[in-house]
This record gives C-alpha cells, structure tokens and sequence, in this order.
C-alpha cells in the first residue's frame, strides 16, 4: 500500500537508522539524501521504492520512463508499470514482462518489525528466478518445474523433484516428505540437512534445531552450528551470546 512519508521540520530531525523516506522542511530525502525535484505534495513511498506525480524511484534514484499512474510495487525487489518489470537496478530486461509472477513478498519484519530482505522467488514462462539480499538483477534456477514450485521459508523452497535451499538443490532430499526446522536446517523422511548439505552422521531420531539460535542444532552423539561439529564447550558459548 502507498504511504505518505513522516514529515519533519528539518534534517535536524532525521531519524536515525535506514531504508526510510521522509519529508522535511524542504522537500524529500531517502535517509539522509535529497531526492532532487522530488514533488513532496504528491510523494508516496512503499517499501524501498516510490513515484510522486512525475517521476518513480527506488531508494532515491530516478527510473527513467518509467510511468507513475501505472506504477506498483510487487514484492521488496521488483515493481512495474505498463510497459517495464523493474528490479531494484532498473528495467528488467531479462524476465517476461506478460508471464512475470512474483511467488513471495521477499522480506520478513524484523525484531524492529522493519522489512528484512530474504532470498525470494518469481517466475515467468521462461522458468524461476531468484533475488536475495545483495542481487541486483534476478539469477535464473534452471531444472525447475515453477508449475509445481512453491516456498517453504525465506531459504527453503521446492518442486516436484527438487528441494533448494537459497535457490541451491539439495541433491538427496526428498521434495515429498521435506520440512523446514529453521532457515538453516532440515529434514525429509530419512535424512537431515543442513543448508544444502546432507548431515551423514546426524542422529535422525534425536536431532533438533536450538530456539532462537538459527545456527545451532545438536543430537545424541554432537552439537552443531551452521551444520559443522563443534565441541560442548563451543556450543555453549554460541548459546550465550
């Protein structure tokens, strides 16, 4: 939904922090920046991007043609108007503009309840595509049937065949039987994972994943962070921080 920014008095003011528009006593700033000939009667904003009466913006830079009356944002990283899919370096020139379907929202709120980018799926009549935190431009998955394809978490997501973790495929889960533990751990009828990774020796029967701890799980026979044995010692010294 298009929202007016905060308004302030002047940059004194600015809030502390990033990825916000605000209007001050002289016009428009994404952060701390000016946004050059923004129109601050008829600027909205929604997430990173915003149009005024004239012109379209994604973190305070301009895209160029595109049109404000048809302009809308379709998750965190991709908007579009009549003519352009735009992703957050601009028009879009390798997706199908007509077939183009984002499959998420492409963020979850953080503990400040503030969008937090995750990786995130779309597709098009030419396959999946995949954005995560750093990209610029989508990165195509080949060998997926975006038919079938559907997300299980901000990293976990699957096919009939395959399930990916942060669009890599685990090459011995079974898409069927898969259950996301936490962003970083996993489980199919026989085996547990670890990101993409296979945990050979994990114990099945006494594995879990540590609340509050994403990168911590442990069995009868090891502890583990981000799917690497460590020791007892090292494990409760994650756990403390």
């Amino acid at each position: 939904m298009w929202t007016k920014p905060a308004k302030v008095a002047s940059k004194k003011e600015l809030p502390e922090g990033n990825n916000y528009y605000v209007i001050d006593g002289t016009g428009v700033c994404y952060n701390t920046y000016p946004i050059k000939q923004a129109d601050p009667e008829t600027f909205v904003c929604q997430l990173d991007f915003a149009k005024d009466k004239n012109r379209c913006y994604r973190m305070g830079d301009v895209f160029k043609n595109a049109d404000p009356e048809t302009f809308e944002v379709l998750n965190i990283y991709f908007a579009k108007d009549r003519q352009h899919i735009y992703n957050i370096a601009g028009v879009d020139k390798k997706v199908d503009y007509e077939t183009f379907e984002v499959l998420d929202s492409g963020y979850v709120l953080n503990e400040r309840h503030l969008p937090q980018k995750t990786t995130s799926y779309a597709k098009d009549k030419n396959g999946l595509w995949m954005m995560e935190y750093y990209s610029r431009q989508p990165l195509g998955i080949k060998g997926i049937d975006s038919g079938t394809f559907t997300v299980i978490d901000s990293c976990y997501a699957r096919d009939k065949q395959y399930v990916l973790w942060r669009g890599k495929k685990l090459k011995k889960a079974d898409p069927a039987t898969f259950q996301a533990l936490n962003f970083n751990y996993g489980r199919d009828a026989k085996n547990i994972y670890a990101q993409d990774n296979l945990l050979e020796n994990a114990d099945y029967d006494t594995f879990e994943v540590i609340p509050d701890h994403v990168s911590l799980a442990k069995d009868k026979d090891a502890f583990y962070h981000f799917g690497s044995v460590i020791s007892a010692a090292a494990f409760r010294e994650w756990m403390a921080c």
